[in-house]
This record gives structure tokens, C-alpha cells and sequence, in this order.
């Protein structure tokens, strides 16, 4: 815990942390929210599931590029620019009537227009504190992100039941608008600028090391979606027990990033936190027994922050500072497109095999994910603890 506390005695740091943790809450609300007050305003679940759906795709095509215009029109105007449009979005679904091609394309657009501020985030963070303090800030900002989808369903479903639908719409718009103010104003920001990309669009991709982070991270993220509709098939009529299980394992996230993401782990220790995750979704998967469950869950949550704030450090260490925004965008869409696939996969094995066919996809990606950065070793050299700036 001493190396998170000097990291936040350092002047600006918690400022910072602080206020892109609250603009990413929203990001917590979004699915839930969108569900709820589509389903309300036109009694169809198919399409409130299409609009989540195309709130996904939306992010996932546009971070990418949205990241890259930080570097020629300012990392502050994109992000104030994107947040407006954003809210913009959110305030329309809200108040447009129930129309099916309306509802769907303003789900695009709220994806598309969700403000870049984890890639232009990650690719400040080498820039504001020593090198030997970037793992602690980096696992700091991985395990802080797990607040995120423990707060977000919380607020957004407490005030769709307990004012409207609209109301969580409504403050997830606010709370970004002024999350991305608070994080734009930082004195500590001020003088930074982030470097136009001269590189062509996605050249960074074929880098090693990045490729590596974008499959281990679209796997990781994939067998964790996996993960909860097992968790929420095995505990069918038992909303509250799904929800304490998908909660512990968010719990064992938090432990193992305050406790190991701070360490230089390495190529190794990226293997052997994704063997944690992977060990951890099997148990669960044969674990009849309730409290068996919970700590199995637990244990698959240790490794999951340490993994990928392992992983951001290694991508950092290679990235060129021009590129690194564009990278951590693309990294995000690997997130986005990986969750989708693992969510839509174990849906499927869930109707065919029950609550086993989803754990058992969990389980086989996991694994995978587990394998890839040893199998990358063995096409060539992984980057990762030196700072050879050549990707981009």
C-alpha cells in the first residue's frame, strides 16, 4: 500500500485520478441504463438489447480514432467535444419517441461519441510520474476502474426504479460532461500536450507487443462476460446471488491489483496472473457448493487487474508517445469487441448446455488468454520491462 500512497502525495495525481474514475462511472450506467428506459418507452427487450448492442459497436469503431484526434486537435477540445456530444446523445434518447430507427441510431451515436479519456489517460501517465512509479499508477487506475461497474449498475438502477428510466440517462450525461471538466482543468494538465501522430492509421497494430495486449486483453474480457452470464444462468431466479457473485469477483480484482499491480511483474508475471484467472473461472465452473463458488470467483478476480495493468505497462514501454493514444484506443475496442463475442458465446452454450456450456467457454478463454503471451514469446521477442520506443 506504501507505493499507492506515495504516488498520491504526489501533487496533481489523485486530482487526476479522482476525476476520470467519476467521468468513466457513466460507462457503468450505460448498458443498464439504456436497457431499462428503451424497454419502458417501447416494450421490446429485442430492441433495447439491439440499441445496447449498437452502443458497443459504436465505441468500438470510433476510440480508435477519436484517441488519434487528440494528437492534431487537442486532447482537451476532443475530450470537452466528445462529452457534449455525448450528453447531447444521451439528453435525445430520452425525450425521442419510441421509434425503432431512431432508438438505433442514437444507440451508435452515444457509443461513437463516448469522450476517449482512458486512452488519452493511459498515454499521459508515463509523462507525469517517474518511471519506476508507472506500474503503481497504472494498477492504481486498473483497480480504481473496478468502482466503476460496481457503482454504475448501482446508481443506474436505483434511480430508474426509484425516479424514472429517463433519470439514469439524464445523470450519466451530467456526470460525464462534468467528470471530463474536472479532468480537463487540472493544473497538472495544463502544459501537456500530446504529440500529432505522423504514423499511418493502425501501422501500431503490427507491432508485437501490442498485438500481444490486444489479444490476451479481447480474450481476458471475453472469458470475464463469459464468465457472468454463467454466473447469472447458475443462479437463475436468484438475481441477488448473481449479483453478490459477479460483486466478489469484482472484490478479488480490487485485492489483486492493490496487491501486485504496483510490481514490475513482466512477461511472467502477465502469464502467471492470467493462470490465476483461468484456474479460478474452472473452479467455479465444477464448484456445486454456494461458498465454493464465491471463492473460486474470488480467485479469478485476483488476476484479472494485475494481468491487464500488466499489460499497459508493457504497451507504454514500447509505444511511441505520438502513437500511444491511437494504441489505447484500439486496446479498448479489443475490450468492447471481445465482451460482445464472449457475452453472445456463452448465450448461446447457456440455451444448448445449461449454466456448464457458459463456464466451460469461460474457462477455454481464459485459458487461451493464459497461453498467448507464452505462444508470443515464441514467435519472438515481447517487449515489456525496457523502454524501447518503436511502436507506431
Amino acid at each position: 500500500m506504501r507505493a499507492y500512497l506515495d504516488l498520491l502525495r504526489m501533487p496533481g495525481i489523485l486530482r487526476i485520478t479522482a476525476a476520470q474514475l467519476t467521468a468513466r462511472i457513466p460507462l457503468g450506467m450505460l448498458s443498464l441504463a439504456i436497457l431499462l428506459h428503451v424497454e419502458a418507452q417501447s416494450g421490446s427487450y429485442a430492441l433495447a438489447g439491439g440499441v445496447v448492442a449498437l452502443v458497443s459497436v459504436g465505441e468500438a469503431i470510433a476510440m480508435p480514432i477519436t484517441s488519434r484526434l487528440t494528437g492534431p486537435l487537442g486532447a482537451w477540445p476532443t475530450l470537452l467535444a466528445a462529452a457534449g456530444l455525448h450528453c447531447a446523445a444521451l439528453l435525445l434518447l430520452v425525450v425521442v419517441p419510441a421509434e425503432p430507427w431512431a432508438m438505433l441510431a442514437l444507440g451508435v451515436l452515444i457509443g461513437a461519441s463516448v469522450p476517449p479519456l482512458m486512452p488519452v489517460v493511459r498515454a499521459l501517465y508515463p509523462r507525469l510520474v517517474p518511471g519506476d512509479r508507472l506500474p503503481a499508477l497504472f494498477a492504481l487506475d486498473t483497480t480504481a476502474q473496478e468502482l466503476i461497474w460496481i457503482i454504475g449498475p448501482v446508481v443506474a438502477t436505483l434511480l430508474a426504479a426509484g425516479v424514472s428510466t429517463s433519470a439514469s440517462l439524464i445523470a450519466s450525461a451530467v456526470i460525464t460532461v462534468l467528470g471530463a471538466v474536472w479532468f480537463v482543468s487540472s493544473p497538472l494538465l495544463a502544459d501537456v500536450v500530446l504529440p500529432r501522430s505522423s504514423a499511418v492509421f493502425g501501422k501500431s497494430l503490427l507491432h508485437g507487443t501490442v498485438a500481444l495486449a490486444m489479444v490476451a486483453s479481447f480474450l481476458l474480457v471475453a472469458s470475464f462476460m463469459a464468465l457472468e452470464v454463467g454466473i447469472v444462468a447458475h443462479f437463475d431466479g436468484a438475481g441477488v446471488l448473481a449479483g453478490v457473485a459477479i460483486a466478489v469477483s469484482s472484490v478479488g480484482s480490487l485485492v489483486g491489483g492493490l496487491a501486485l499491480g504496483h510490481r514490475r511483474l513482466g512477461l511472467a508475471g502477465v502469464v502467471g496472473s492470467l493462470c490465476i484467472v483461468a484456474v479460478g473461472t474452472g473452479l467455479a465452473g465444477v464448484s456445486g457448493d454456494l461458498w465454493l463458488i464465491l471463492l473460486a470467483l474470488f480467485l479469478s478476480g485476483l488476476g484479472f487487474a494485475p494481468a491487464l495493468a500488466a499489460i499497459y505497462v508493457m504497451v507504454s514501454a514500447v509505444v511511441r508517445e505520438d502513437a500511444a493514444t491511437e494504441v489505447f484506443g484500439f486496446l479498448n475496442t479489443a475490450s468492447l469487441v471481445g465482451g460482445a463475442l464472449g457475452t453472445a458465446l456463452a448465450g448461446v452454450l447457456s440455451e444448448s448446455a445449461g449454466p456448464t456450456g457458459a463456464f466451460a467457454a469461460a474457462t477455454v478463454l481464459a485459458v487461451a488468454a493464459a497461453l498467448s503471451p507464452a505462444v508470443a514469446r515464441l514467435a519472438g521477442p515481447v517487449a515489456g520491462l525496457t523502454a524501447v520506443k518503436d511502436a507506431g
